[in-house]
């Protein structure tokens, strides 16, 4: 296997761990829905159909295409920086 696959395989795994276990905690809560509603915004900006129907006074829940566009957000990221710390590692 690829260093570069091995690197987004781990990065990303951490990334998902990370959110998975500690998403309830006061610590790190709000990082984690940073990371999820962050790129979020930006997609509702632009009009794209990212959040379901919100509570009165609450916030809206990511919508199936926006859980996508949050997943395919976070794989792009790690995989630009696993290709980056593949490529410095080589040389």
């Amino acid at each position: 296997m690829q260093p570069r696959t091995v690197l987004f395989v781990g990065l990303a795994g951490v990334h998902a761990t990370i959110a998975w276990i500690w998403a309830g905690t006061s610590t790190l809560g709000p990082a984690i829905a940073a990371t999820i509603y962050g790129p979020l915004f930006v997609l509702d900006a632009l009009r794209l159909p990212v959040f379901g129907n919100g509570a009165s006074g609450g916030w809206a829940a990511p919508s199936v295409p926006g859980w996508v566009c949050v997943v395919l957000f976070w794989a792009a990221v790690w995989w630009g920086v696993a290709a980056l710390l593949a490529r410095l590692c080589r040389r």
